[in-house]
């Protein structure tokens, strides 16, 4: 069991990290579809992981038992569940729904400001379309006007976590689904 549950993890957790890092076609909160990759820095990417705690058994007096208990949790960054489930904007919302939205705040800016600093981020002139350099004030404005632009559009959902989870889940053994489904059983009872 032990072994089924870590290659479970591995997969997951390949599967995410490729799908974070590989180019595809978006389709935004506005309908529009672009190409793009949905990592910028690659942090995300590094922080995804998985644990897995095993236990044995006890019965209510402390003693152990025949048998053990597996725990298995999925980790990365805090953002990674809205860059993963979407977030909605004031004015676009993501198709399917989500639980995420902005509503009187705009996204964080000094985590926009950190991307707009990055080598990687080049600021152009609206009217010339040339490069600019990175003044502060130029620094400023971009920032400005890439949370508003998050605001008023919300974040894109991209599934790079659920799907492959979802689809990784319905590998799992049967007789592995029919002890996960007791347990959820008795975690219902016990409500």
């Amino acid at each position: 069991m032990k072994q089924v549950l870590e290659q479970f993890g591995n997969r997951v957790v390949k599967a995410a990290k490729l799908n974070l890092g590989a180019t595809r076609t978006i389709t935004f909160n506005d309908g529009k579809k672009r190409r793009r990759r949905q990592v910028f820095s690659g942090d995300l990417k590094d922080s995804i992981d998985f644990n897995l705690l095993v236990k044995q058994n006890r019965n209510t007096k402390g003693q152990f038992q025949s048998g053990f208990n597996y725990e298995m949790f999925f980790e990365m960054l805090d953002y990674g569940q809205y860059i993963d489930e979407g977030v909605d904007g004031v004015k676009y919302k993501v198709q399917g729904g989500s639980r995420f939205g902005f509503t009187n705040k705009y996204p964080n800016m000094g985590a926009i400001r950190r991307m707009v600093t990055n080598n990687k981020f080049k600021l152009r002139d609206f009217k010339t379309g040339k490069f600019i350099p990175k003044t502060k004030a130029n620094i400023d404005s971009a920032t400005f006007l890439v949370s508003r632009s998050i605001y008023r559009k919300g974040i894109p959902k991209s599934n790079f976590f659920t799907a492959p989870f979802a689809l990784e889940f319905e590998k799992l053994p049967l007789e592995l689904l029919r002890g996960l489904d007791d347990d959820l059983d008795n975690i219902l009872r016990d409500l």
